[in-house]
Parts: structure tokens; sequence; C-alpha cells
């Protein structure tokens, strides 16, 4: 599995490790008002070095509650704040619950439970070490252009878990040849199995898009299938990703798809991050992109896949960057805001140009 950068820079060297001091994430919910009444309690729990799944476990066997809600999941090497729901019959136990590794921030009442999905994005803090004084600069030109310019939205080295390393294996789960007693690793590996489609086709139009720029309208005619009138708007594009004809943009207002017939009609709206091209998480129900696009998502598909599908937005705006290098301590500290269902590890991957694993990164 490829992941390819668009910035054209040497590797950038640095260290990071994942642990409570130098990974710090904090969920952003839905809603930021308290409502203060309703059936269910909503806590904020910051918790060290647990699993979202881990903190679950130990949170059921406590209070004897199995129908914890939750908006997401957070990293097991970090400080990471997020919220979970749990009937207001179990109030008073969750007030009264005590860990060494799980602490409760703050709590009120809610109409509502969590659901999946649940949550505006994530605020990252991360501090990085061994950096000295040029790879700073780098990094420092880097973000100055991710935050101009956005960045590629793979899925980061998490998505793939420990059972799921085997592109084979996790393809047979996928397509319903193969079945897992544990039910949460058989949707790991199913999950994992539709991200490499995706990361590889995320890579494979990144290396399209310089193409575009850079190869003649004659080569592009040939390698695109295209007429004269199609390339002249295709090579007109600015930006990294370069869209085809049919391809299908996420509205970020009204939530609604819409399919590229015409480059130059959704221009204004793709530099005003109001629109955002797409790709496909293979399944029997999700909308596939047409033309010229469809024809290059077909070799990253599998419509034998044993899921609804969805559509994931290819491309992101990380938001509220910050950094600052300390040259005494030679390391660089950097905060930043994610949508929901983007990787910081993505992030510090396309600063480094260099994929980061798990075994790089255990803290």
């Amino acid at each position: 599995m490829r992941r390819i950068y668009p910035q054209k820079h040497d590797p950038v060297s640095f260290t990071f490790k994942q642990n409570k001091e130098d990974f710090i994430v904090t969920e952003l919910p839905l809603r930021e008002e308290i409502e203060g009444k309703g059936n269910y309690f909503i806590a904020k729990i910051q918790k060290q070095d647990l699993s979202t799944m881990e903190m679950l476990d130990i949170l059921e066997s406590e209070l004897q509650c199995f129908s914890i809600g939750y908006a997401g999941l957070k990293d097991k090497y970090a400080t990471t704040t997020q919220y979970i729901s749990v009937p207001l019959k179990f109030s008073r136990a969750l007030q009264k619950f005590n860990h060494p590794r799980i602490k409760i921030l703050q709590s009120f009442k809610a109409k509502e439970k969590l659901s999946i999905g649940d949550l505006k994005g994530n605020h990252f803090f991360i501090r990085l070490h061994k950096v000295d004084e040029t790879s700073a600069q780098h990094l420092g030109k880097v973000l100055d252009d991710v935050m101009r310019q956005g960045m590629p939205n793979y899925f980061g080295y998490q998505r793939f878990g420990k059972e799921s390393g085997n592109l084979e294996r996790s393809r047979e789960v996928a397509q319903g040849e193969v079945h897992m007693k544990d039910k949460r690793v058989h949707k790991i590996m199913l999950h994992a199995y539709q991200s490499y489609l995706f990361n590889d086709w995320l890579a494979r139009r990144i290396e399209l898009s310089k193409e575009i720029k850079h190869d003649s309208c004659e080569e592009l005619l040939v390698n695109l299938n295209i007429s004269q009138s199609e390339c002249e708007p295709l090579k007109e594009q600015r930006g990294y990703f370069c869209l085809l004809p049919g391809d299908i943009l996420l509205d970020v207002q009204s939530k609604k798809w819409v399919n590229v017939q015409d480059i130059q009609t959704v221009r204004k709206g793709l530099k005003e991050h109001k629109l955002i091209p797409t790709g496909l998480l293979a399944g029997t129900r999700v909308w596939r992109a047409k033309g010229v696009a469809g024809t290059l998502e077909e070799a990253y598909d599998d419509p034998l896949v044993q899921a609804a599908g969805m559509r994931r937005e290819a491309w992101v705006y990380p938001k509220s960057i910050r950094y600052e290098y300390d040259q005494s301590n030679k390391s660089f500290e950097l905060s930043f805001t994610l949508p929901k269902g983007a990787y910081a590890t993505v992030l510090l991957e396309n600063l480094g140009n260099r994929e980061l694993g798990p075994s790089a990164v255990k803290g």
C-alpha cells in the first residue's frame, strides 16, 4: 500500500512517539451547549494509555452498563478526551467511578445518546523530537503549504489493526469468504480492505494530478481517452488534486453529492472548500463515479464487498494550525484541528514525506 504526498521535498528527519505527553487528542462534540435535561447522561472523559475499547470494557465492568454510547475511537498511546453516554439510571455510578487512567472531567444530562460519528472532529497537540534547525524550517514550510492547499485524506496505519496486515485475508473477510469469530476483528478487517483500495486510489489520483499538469494534451488524450475540449479545463486546474469528468463531490453545507460534468462550474466551490472531492469505499449500495473518473475508479473497486459502502472525502483542510520550534531541546510542537475520520499521523507523514507505522511511533 502506497501513500504518496503532493509536496516535492526530501524526507524530513524527526522522531515521534505516541505517549501521553507528546500526543494529546481532544474530541470536538457536535453540540457545544449543555442541555441539562433528558434520559441520558453524557460524560466528558480523559483517558491515558487506554484504547477507547479498553476504556469501554472497564466502564461496562464497573457500571454493569452494556449500552455505552461513544462518538469516535481514540488512540491508546496518548492523552485523549472524548465523550460517552449512558442511560440516566447509571449516572450516579458513573459519578462515583474511579480509575487511575480514566478521569471524568464533566457530566450532564442529555436528550439523546451518542452514536458513532457524533463529533465535529478532533484537536491535536503533538511534540516531535530530534528536530534540527533545517528540519524545523522544512516542517514549517510544509505546514504553511498544508494550511493553504489542504492534504490527502488517507487512512492512517491505525485503520488496519493488528489482525489485518494481510491484504488477501482482509479481502476474503470483506467478500464474505471468511467469517471471523470476533465480530470486532471481522469489522476491522472488512474496513481495512476498503481502506487499502481507497488509499491506493488516492495515491494514483495524486500521481495523475501531477501528470495532468506536466503532460501535453496529446499525451493526455491517449492516456485518459478524453477529447481536446475536455483536456484544456483539466490543465487549468490549480491545487494538488485535479478533478476528472464524472468525479463525485460532497457539498459540505447540504451534505449532498454532486456529479462533475463540467469542471468549470465547480471551480468556485472547490476554491472556497464548499465542495470536496470524494473517493470510493467499496460496497453494494454506494454511488460510484462516472465517465473518466469512473473508469479509473473501477481499478480500485470491488463489488463483492459485503458492506453498504460509502464515499469518503479525498481531501481535508486542517484548521487552527500552530507550530513552534524549541532549538534548545530540538523539539517541534504543533497543534491543529482535523474533521472526523481524518488522521493526525497522516499529517505527520505529509510533513516528513515518509510513512509512519505502529512500530515507529509506539511510545
